[in-house]
C-alpha cells in the first residue's frame, strides 16, 4: 500500500496542476496515424524483439556488466522501438517522449519524484533512510537510469499503439492486466493464499491503469521515468 499511495501521489498532482494551470503543461497534439492495425502489429514485433534481445543479455552475449556496458547493453535491448518510429517514419511525440517544455517535465518529474519517495518512505517508518539514498549514489545507480527509463518508453510506445485501435481506457488496462498477471506465478511459487494473491492483483492493476490513464493525459513519458527511478531506488530496485 505504500507504494500504491507514492504512485498515486505524482498522479494526483499532475491531474491537480492540469486543472489548476491548464496552460503552464507543454502537451503537444495527441500523436495519430493513418494505419493504426498496421502500428499494433509492428509495436507488438518491436516489444518481441526487446524481449528476443533481452534473452541475449541475460545468457551474458552483449557488453560486459559494466556502467558504461549497462547503458549499451539496453539501448540495444530496446532498440526495436526505435527501429519501428524509424520505419513508419514517426517522430518520438509516437512514445510520449518530446523536448517541448523540457524543463518543465523535467521540474515537474523531479518534484513528484522526490514527493513519491518521501510519502513511500514515511509510510513504511523509514523516513531516516531519505538522505541516504542521495549520499550513496555511484555510477552504476546513475547508469541504471537508462533501462529504468526506457522500460516507460516501452511502455509509452505499446499504449499509444493500443490506443489507436482500440482507445484510452482499454490502452491503460490490457498493460495493467498483463503486469498483474506477471506476478501470478511467483505468489503461487511462494505459497500465498488465494485472497492475498486476488488483492494483490486487483491493487495492482488499478494502480497502473490510474498511472497509465494519466500518463495518455499527460502525453508524456519523462515525469513518470524519474518518479519510476527514485522510487527503484527506494525500494533497492537500483
Amino acid at each position: 500500500m505504500p507504494l500504491a499511495v507514492a504512485y498515486l501521489l505524482p498522479c494526483a498532482i499532475w491531474l491537480l496542476l492540469a486543472r489548476l494551470r491548464p496552460g503552464w503543461w507543454p502537451a503537444p497534439p495527441a500523436p495519430a496515424t493513418d494505419r493504426p492495425r498496421l502500428d499494433l502489429a509492428l509495436g507488438c514485433l518491436g516489444i518481441a524483439g526487446v524481449l528476443g534481445i533481452g534473452e541475449f543479455y541475460r545468457r551474458g552475449w552483449l557488453f560486459p556488466a559494466t556502467p558504461l556496458g549497462w547503458v549499451a547493453d539496453n539501448l540495444i535491448i530496446y532498440s526495436p522501438i526505435f527501429v519501428v518510429l524509424l520505419a513508419r517514419r514517426q517522430r518520438t511525440d509516437a512514445i510520449y517522449l518530446s523536448l517541448r517544455g523540457a524543463h518543465k517535465k523535467l521540474l515537474l518529474g523531479a518534484a513528484c519524484a522526490l514527493a513519491s519517495t518521501a510519502v513511500f518512505l514515511a509510510l513504511r517508518g523509514e523516513l531516516d533512510r531519505f538522505a541516504g539514498l542521495f549520499t550513496s549514489w555511484s555510477r552504476q545507480r546513475t547508469a541504471a537510469f537508462v533501462p529504468v527509463f526506457l522500460e516507460g518508453v516501452a511502455l509509452a510506445f505499446l499504449v499509444v499503439r493500443l490506443r489507436w485501435v482500440s482507445g484510452t481506457a482499454v490502452a491503460a488496462s490490457i498493460p495493467a492486466l498483463l503486469f498483474a498477471l506477471a506476478h501470478v506465478p511467483s505468489q503461487l511459487a511462494e505459497g500465498r493464499s488465494a485472497a492475498a494473491i486476488v488483492a494483490f492483483f486487483a491493487v495492482n492493476t488499478g494502480l497502473v491503469a490510474i498511472v497509465l490513464l494519466v500518463l495518455q493525459r499527460s502525453q508524456d513519458v519523462i515525469w513518470l521515468g524519474l518518479v519510476h527511478y527514485l522510487m527503484d531506488v527506494a525500494i533497492g530496485a537500483v
